[in-house]
């Protein structure tokens, strides 16, 4: 490519993103001008450092989704760091796209001007990266058409409060990999110039995530079944809202970024960094245990083995002879203080093993819970009926609508459809629907919105509702994270008689005084409506919860801004929402080819890191471990529709890909001048003598 259509390239990469950006900034639920400003400035400091973004994407992952405060699934507020940061580095791209023969500017360097030697193997993982991205978007096509093809007269259009039966689902799914190739380029540009500095910056943005969730994981879990309670039914979710449907999203990335801690203690330049990457060790072998998930067990205690392992090869000279040892003999401070450290995490691990019985109890399930895993993934194989299904899949993102449809007695638990009516008295309404043939999945869906802290008090609870039929209406108030509520007694059943006329029914709710820490007294809560059935679905016109003080706490009561504000989570049952295995969720959604493709790009990956030129980087191991984990879990989870964790994957993924040895120094040049001042300069020198 010529490098006038390359700028011409990156210039519409970086008015895409700056575009989409600006437009997801600016219909914002919380803060829209804020956000859009926060925008542009982070757009403009990737622009000025390109290298940060490889930084602080990883470390404010963990942190960047606010959607139980604004409603919204298909995008988040990730999204527009990614944007921002694809804005910033395309516009860099532009800028600076023509610098000095064999140097670098400011950490950009053209990708043309990687060693000839190193030009096949990387050929390979771009031509992989292509085809993969190819599969992609064919099956992100593949997964509208099927959503439009399909849309029945309960469907809802397309907007920002789209669910996962939605086409905009299709998106959702797809946008994890599509936001990794925006930001292509710059890695690529970026590890040409300065690997070792971008894979030190990389290691402190995914440990610097790991810490934000472990310290979310100590904060919940203070705060709901208390620090050293590993007996209580209680699984942390840190602010990884997607696992409001189940999933794994913790799990991968807990599993994905514990070998990062073990690389901020073995490198810590010195004692108060060892410190701190201890303290991190620490609070991430806490949250990892308290997950409480025999997958982040299996997979993380796999990849230690397997990192354990190739750093003894590398410390002992099995390996390359550029990774040093990374214990020095005169530190015997790093010696007595891994001991110790070592010792602390054992008795972590058999504090929650013997304190508690929580963790006991699920092992013990295992053999039980594998027999139903197996049948789940026969169920979801059978949704491929056709060679073209097999080969090319169902579609991104159609795997809730197409299981729940399909497979009997596997239906979603709960529907939100809002109804818009301009120019009535009621002018719009929410449709909250339930299972239509599972009478045991009543109530195992949850409509919700956030409620400051609850005082002392009667709360009193106002309800328009409309039913063609009896039906019944739970409604909780209570402290809540995520997916399990404090016990508490603040809850009712609102009953409607049925008939085609709109009835407000009340309920006070009386809530008595918290006891337990500061989180659990202060922390934020959910009101939680329930719907109990027998009726197909139920009509809510408005919600008013007044406090004690005579407040009134909701936001969009009246479903006037759609669902803003509002959010839904399953409990008990989040079989229709995922296929658990990443392997089947590829072969379901883009088929054999997406499959083949992203497994021959892992081993590509790993062959440069084993023998390829990445090996030489001491950052080779960790990476090599932090893959191994995500394949691991993802044997038993699904990864890639938690799109938060899916860029994490595909991050780590690129960045093994095309890790590259340390580039040589540029070769001392001897100055050439001009015939005409050679010879004054000849001249002068005899007049001198």
């Amino acid at each position: 490519m010529s490098p006038g259509l390359q700028v011409a390239l990156h210039a519409a990469l970086a008015v895409f993103a700056g575009a989409l950006g600006g437009f997801i900034a600016l219909h914002h639920p919380l803060w829209p001008l804020p956000l859009t400003v926060t925008f542009l400035a982070w757009s403009t400091a990737v622009c000025l450092r390109p290298a940060i973004w490889p930084l602080v994407l990883p470390a404010l992952l963990p942190v960047a989704g606010l959607a139980p405060w604004t409603g919204w699934i298909v995008v988040e507020e990730f999204d527009l760091l990614a944007l921002g940061a694809a804005l910033g580095c395309h516009a860099r791209l532009v800028l600076r796209r023509s610098p000095p023969a064999g140097r670098a500017v400011a950490g950009v360097v053209p990708w043309r001007q990687s060693r000839p030697r190193r030009a096949r193997w990387f050929a390979l993982a771009r031509i992989g990266l292509g085809l993969l991205a190819a599969s992609w978007l064919l099956a992100l096509v593949r997964g509208l058409m099927a959503a439009s093809a399909g849309a029945g007269p309960d469907s809802v259009p397309p907007g920002w409060f789209a669910g996962y039966e939605d086409p905009l689902n299709s998106l959702r799914t797809a946008k994890s990999l599509l936001l990794m190739l925006l930001l292509l380029p710059s890695l690529r540009s970026l590890l040409d110039g300065a690997p070792e500095l971008l894979a030190r910056r990389l290691a402190a943005g995914v440990a610097t995530g790991l810490a934000l969730a472990s310290l979310a994981i100590l904060v919940e879990r203070a705060g709901y079944p208390g620090l050293l309670d590993f007996s209580t039914a209680y699984r942390s979710t840190a602010l990884f809202w997607e696992m409001h449907v189940g999933g794994a999203a913790l799990d991968a990335f807990l599993a994905m970024a514990v070998p990062f801690a073990v690389h901020a203690v073995l490198r810590a330049p010195g004692p108060l960094a060892w410190l701190l990457a201890a303290a991190l060790a620490l609070i991430a072998a806490y949250a990892g245990l308290t997950s409480f998930s025999r997958g982040v067990y299996l997979s993380v205690g796999f990849s230690l083995t397997v990192l354990a392992g190739l750093l003894c090869s590398t410390a002992t000279g099995a390996s390359q002879p550029a990774q040093a040892a990374v214990v020095r003999p005169s530190e015997r401070w790093r010696v007595w203080g891994g001991r110790v450290l070592v010792g602390v995490l054992i008795c972590e691990l058999v504090a929650v093993l013997a304190l508690g019985d929580f963790m006991g109890r699920r092992l013990s399930a295992s053999a039980r819970d594998l027999g139903g895993r197996l049948q789940h993934w026969s169920e979801g194989l059978s949704l491929l009926r056709s060679p073209a299904e097999v080969l090319f899949g169902r579609g991104l993102g159609r795997f809730p609508a197409n299981y729940s449809q399909a497979v009997p007695g596997r239906e979603l638990p709960g529907r939100l459809r809002v109804i818009d009516l301009p120019g009535q008295a009621q002018g719009s309404y929410l449709r909250l629907f339930g299972p239509r043939h599972s009478e045991h999945l009543r109530g195992a869906f949850d409509l919700l919105q956030r409620v400051p802290s609850l005082a002392e008090g009667t709360y009193t609870v106002v309800i328009e509702l409309r039913s063609a039929r009896l039906a019944r209406l739970r409604v909780e108030l209570c402290q809540r994270h995520l997916l399990y509520a404090v016990p508490c007694g603040r809850s009712g059943v609102l009953v409607h008689q049925g008939g085609e006329q709109w009835q407000q029914v009340s309920l006070r709710l009386t809530a008595s005084k918290q006891t337990g820490g500061w989180w659990r007294q202060a922390g934020p809560g959910f009101i939680s409506l329930q719907f109990a059935g027998p009726a197909d679905f139920i009509d809510i016109g408005k919600v008013s919860v007044l406090a004690v003080d005579g407040r009134e706490l909701l936001r969009n009561a009246a479903f006037s801004d759609g669902l803003r504000h509002w959010f839904f989570a399953g409990h008990d049952y989040f079989v229709p929402w995922h296929i658990d295995n990443l392997f089947l969720e590829l072969l379901i959604d883009q088929g054999a080819i997406g499959l083949l493709l992203l497994l021959g790009l892992l081993v590509l990956a790993f062959a440069n890191l084993l023998r390829g030129p990445g090996r030489a980087q001491t950052l080779a191991p960790y990476l090599l471990a932090s893959l191994l984990a995500a394949v691991v879990v993802g044997m038993v989870s699904s990864l890639l529709d938690m799109p938060r964790t899916a860029f994490l994957f595909f991050l780590l993924l690129c960045f093994a890909l095309f890790l590259d040895e340390e580039p040589a120094a540029d070769p001392p040049r001897t100055p050439v001048c001009p015939p005409e001042k050679a010879i004054a300069d000849l001249s002068q020198s005899k007049i001198t003598a």
